[in-house]
């Protein structure tokens, strides 16, 4: 039987964790020399037991200014995708629910503690707030291999904001391990950047 915490679950990453390195660093910790700073990585160090692309179904875009990578970063509304957007991609990561609560609160620079994650994720079309934060929100997704999945999302977001060259090049190499070609990464990246 498995523990509760232990229940598989895909996380779906849009932003800078499209990055297997950059994600591992909210599981495994890492140090001031990478370009995402130092994170304290999660209780359950373990790495991610899955990956695969997927498109996200809502309007992620480039907004507001973090200061760790001094400019815009990728929001999620809990909406749908408006028709004249292309699908956003994203990266469905299989990790565990006890570490769903780590990579939340360290998305928002918060202890794990500061999460109130429910018992399960929340089912396809549901949406739960989870802390205190700007990235309160698990959204539900349609289910991996009969196992759940959700992403992250903002009950408000910031407004739309250019990103820095420095986020966006983890984003284009995360598209990148996931066989994007660089003309196509280009088109997903400008199309995320709604402030032009």
């Amino acid at each position: 039987m498995t523990e509760p915490g232990s229940t598989p679950v895909w996380y779906v990453a849009y932003g800078s964790n499209l990055l297997a390195a950059r994600f591992d660093a909210y599981l495994q910790s890492c140090g001031d020399d990478t370009p995402w700073g130092p994170h304290r990585g999660a209780t359950d160090p373990r790495p991610a037991t899955g990956d695969r692309r997927v498109v996200v179904p809502h309007p992620v875009f480039f907004g507001g200014h973090s200061s760790r990578w001094d400019g815009g970063c990728c929001f999620c509304p809990d909406e749908p995708t408006s028709a004249d957007r292309r699908d956003v991609v994203g990266r469905a990561w299989r990790i565990t629910w006890d570490q769903m609560a780590d990579v939340v609160a360290q998305e928002n620079g918060r202890p794990t503690e500061d999460a109130f994650l429910p018992s399960e994720p929340p089912a396809s079309g549901e949406s739960v707030r989870v802390l205190d934060g700007i990235i309160d929100l698990l959204i539900g997704m349609d289910r991996i291999d009969d196992e759940p999945v959700c992403t992250l999302g903002s009950t408000a977001p910031p407004p739309a904001g250019p990103p820095s060259m420095s986020y966006r090049a983890v984003l284009a190499a995360g598209m990148a391990e996931m066989g994007l070609q660089p003309e196509e990464a280009e088109q997903h990246l400008l199309d995320l950047d709604r402030s032009r």
